[in-house]
């Protein structure tokens, strides 16, 4: 018995039109001739249509597949893969492939979903990776004897890209009929517009979605569907293109549903500047200009320039004229740094050695994240590296060549698939109107592309559904010339039941029963791990942290939180220290989990801690000194070990600022007498630290140290009373009533006065009466001061200069003049008090 489909709208063969006998020569040539443009006609020579019939309905079932997988999670988390599986498998089963897919395509993808499994081969048919002989030898990590060091993660990743590719076959090979594409286009217009509505209103707090990703410690703060934010930014920037795209075809069509879709084109917008988000910007200008070059407007290149030109100008001025995200970023930024990035520069060339060892397999799928810090260069300490982000050197990493080239052929052939882009006129409206809808189509499937070599889109089961979907709405129909058959029914039927049986195993999983081993799983189980321990039920964590670990072995999360589980449950400390080791030992570049292992050393073995935090300065030395850094925090959790401060003083050996921080909280002189002296040992001159530093030293000296001995080696040192010592000198002297040395000091490094003579024929009477009408005015007082002065008057001098400092805008140097004159009449009592006044008034060195 055949096999028959649940919807079959596959229409029946036509007939080549036989010669009448009545026909005559010139009729039959004219027969046999191709029509006129048969790239608009879509048609053979022979008079063969191409275009498939079938109802507009089934378009709304086609594209609301892929925007329920967005909405329900983006295919993000086991659930909500199992969905997406359930919805395209059963999809491919009720409407099976209607056109045979040419040889190139079939083959690309066949290659695509069969070349992953070759991860699965000995490793020494590749060779053995430098860090997987350092954990099996120093670590004693039991790794698996296959190419891919984690063989269950990397199956459920070989499981969804064959789900990828089977669903993108069944797009190109179903065969779509011009309203469906029409209807297709219009639904994922208004549902891509329904996601953008509500992503704003859960980031303005309106609604909420709870079974969207989140995780802000691994993805950062999430917006939209996706667990990465970017890629909310790039479905709005195709949901533009697809309103403008449907405005355009409903006015053409003169349906008055164009109001609705140009009123859809701006929340997308919307949601990509409350994102922030450069990339989505730039898809936004770069698909919007180039379908009003290529769709829109037929005719003038100079009018599409300016509309588009025009186009960009005013986005621009409303993105600087709006108090949004996106505009402050750049504004902070600057261009430059907006548009390139030195880290992700590093990581694309980092990615592309690691590519060196392992070019053909890879590395195997599912690895990126725990292979990558094994096999590269230091990294940023502060972050990891989850994928490489660009989908195409991601798939080029994990699949290695043999599974990337095949995956750009198919690629390759469906964009040139596409078209056509340019000839002449097509005769029929409909054609022109279903050639703009499918261009529409491949350019948004462009925007993808593009966003997918500077980020990682696609490999999201939601956003590379939706790709698959424009892709065969893209296709000419004449690039698929031969009917399917029974192989195409019965290949939809098997991939479909495939998906189903995929798909319930992933709800299995979501739900809570490892039923498949992989990713998903060892998420679903370390998460139950983290409740049980949360609840106090850590006996019943650990079993589950060993099978999680047993499907992901190079996860360093996952020993580092069997270590602080069998801390906790007073298993050996050899056991916990053996888990901490791997867990620095397979993440070599990330810090903070260094910081807190010595954080979870304290309750049991103290003197363990420092193991982490040595390891943690070592990565991020810069985030240990400072009022909030971390080496301070340290010493707050060692205030109740004192034996851990003498560790601490080790640890703060290589850093001059951190033996500061450590200094600043010592309490008694025997320890600062000890820090201080291998301070002195390591640097006599204290040459290291800058002139801000030494005075901190000095004055936690004088406070707790040998004052006499300070203030002999600030005496001998004339570099550090230049650069600010002479005041603790000065001070010192004048403590003993030794005040001409302390005014013989802040002569030498106060600033010079740059003084002015008065005239010789200054009227010294009428400026005493200015002066005596308004005490206030400072510059009469000083001009006074200067008579005075000049004539030898030096009590009237002082008492002038006296009543001129309480003046508002009297001058900087009036105690340094004072000072002055108060050494003329040798009371260098009262002059150190005016130069001490006046050293306060100077900023230190």
């Amino acid at each position: 018995m055949e096999f028959q489909p649940t919807f079959d709208d596959t229409p029946e063969p036509r007939r080549r039109r036989r010669r009448s006998r009545s026909s005559t020569p010139d009729e039959d040539q004219r027969e046999q001739q191709p029509v006129e443009n048969e790239d608009e006609e879509e048609s053979s020579p022979g008079g063969q249509e191409y275009e498939l019939d079938g109802p507009a309905w089934h378009g709304w079932l086609f594209a609301s597949v892929p925007m329920l997988v967005i909405l329900l999670g983006a295919g993000r988390e086991a659930w909500s893969k199992g969905l997406a599986a359930l919805l395209l498998g059963a999809l491919m089963i009720a409407f099976p492939m209607r056109r045979r897919l040419p040889r190139i395509p079939l083959l690309g993808l066949l290659a695509v979903a069969l070349a992953p499994g070759l991860a699965f081969l000995p490793k020494a048919f590749q060779g053995v990776a430098a860090w997987r002989e350092t954990l099996e030898q120093s670590q004693g990590l039991a790794l698996p004897s296959t190419v891919t060091p984690q063989p269950w993660v990397t199956l459920e990743a070989w499981l969804q890209l064959a789900l990828c590719a089977a669903w993108l076959g069944w797009a190109l090979g179903r065969g779509f009929s011009s309203d469906q594409r029409r209807t297709m286009l219009r639904v994922l217009a208004g549902g891509s517009v329904l996601v953008c509505v509500l992503t704003i209103l859960e980031a303005r707090g309106v609604v909420r979605v709870p079974w969207w990703p989140r995780n802000p410690l691994e993805w950062g703060e999430g917006f939209g569907p996706f667990a990465n934010r970017n890629h909310i930014s790039s479905l709005a920037a195709m949901a533009c293109v697809l309103c403008a795209a449907a405005a355009y075809d409903a006015h053409r069509r003169k349906e008055r549903s164009w109001m609705l879709f140009s009123a859809g084109f701006f929340p997308p917008v919307a949601a990509i500047f409350m994102n922030s988000s450069r990339a989505g910007l730039l898809l936004l200008f770069f698909g919007m200009t180039l379908w009003l070059g290529t769709s829109a407007m037929r005719k003038g290149f100079f009018k599409k320039m300016a509309v588009s030109a025009s186009l960009i100008f005013m986005a621009a001025a409303v993105m600087f004229i709006a108090d949004s995200g996106l505009a402050a970023r750049l504004e902070q930024q600057g261009y430059q740094q907006a548009l390139s990035s030195g880290a992700r520069v590093a990581l694309y060339r980092d990615t592309l050695v690691l590519l060196g060892s392992a070019p053909w397999l890879g590395i195997g799928l599912g690895n990126f994240d725990t292979v990558f810090a094994l096999a590269t260069r230091v990294q940023d300490p502060r972050s990891r590296a989850l994928h490489p982000e660009s989908d195409l050197l991601w798939f080029m990493i994990e699949g290695g060549l043999i599974t990337l080239v095949p995956m750009l052929m198919v690629l390759l052939w469906i964009l040139r698939s596409t078209g056509p882009w340019s000839g002449r006129k097509s005769k029929g409206r409909s054609h022109r109107q279903d050639r703009r809808l499918r261009n529409t189509a491949a350019i948004i499937l462009c925007l993808g592309l593009v966003h997918g070599l500077i980020d990682v889109p696609v490999h999201g089961l939601g956003y590379a559904s939706l790709m698959a979907l424009l892709a065969g709405i893209a296709l000419r129909p004449r690039r698929l010339p031969r009917p399917g058959g029974t192989a195409e029914k019965l290949g939809s039927l098997a991939v479909g039941t495939a998906a189903l049986a995929l798909g319930v195993t992933w709800l299995m999983v979501g739900f809570g029963r490892p039923v498949m081993p992989g990713t998903s799983s060892a998420a679903m189980l370390r998460a139950k791990a983290r409740e049980l321990a949360a609840t106090g039920s850590l006996a019943d964590a650990l079993p589950l942290l060993d099978a999680a670990m047993a499907m992901r072995p190079l996860d360093y999360a996952l020993h580092f939180e069997r270590a602080q589980t069998r801390l906790r449950l007073g298993h050996a400390h050899d056991e916990v220290l053996q888990d901490f080791t791997r867990a620095r030992a397979l993440e070599p570049h990330f810090a903070y989990m260094c910081y807190n292992e010595g954080v979870d050393w304290l309750p049991y073995r103290p003197e363990y801690a420092i193991l982490g935090w040595r390891e943690f300065l070592k990565r991020l030395p810069e985030a240990g000194p400072g009022l909030h850094g971390y080496f301070r925090q340290m010493l707050q959790h060692a205030q109740s070990f004192p034996d851990l401060r003498q560790q601490l003083w080790s640890l703060a050996s290589t850093s001059l600022d951190l033996k500061l921080e450590y200094l600043a909280t010592i309490q008694t002189r025997e320890d600062f007498e000890f820090c201080l002296r291998d301070i002195l040992t390591r640097q006599p001159s204290l040459a290291a630290l800058d002139p801000s530093q030494r005075m901190t030293l000095f004055q936690m000296w004088e406070r707790l140290g040998d004052r006499e001995a300070l203030f002999a080696a600030i005496e001998s040192n004339k570099q550090w009373q230049k650069d600010g010592a002479w005041r603790l000198l000065a001070e010192h002297y004048a403590q003993k009533s030794d005040f001409k040395r302390a005014c013989e000091l802040a002569v030498i490094y106060l600033p010079s006065l740059l003084r002015t003579a008065p005239g010789a024929s200054v009227d010294v009477a009428a400026l005493e009466r200015a002066f005596l009408f308004n005490v206030m005015d400072a510059r009469v007082g000083v001009e006074l001061f200067q008579a005075y002065k000049a004539r030898g008057e030096i009590d009237r001098a002082i008492s002038t200069l006296e009543k001129v400092k309480n003046a508002a805008n009297a001058p900087g140097y009036i105690p340094q003049e004072l000072a002055a004159l108060h050494v003329l009449k040798e009371d260098y009592r009262r002059a150190w008090e005016c130069y001490r006044e006046a050293a306060q008034q100077q900023p230190v060195p």
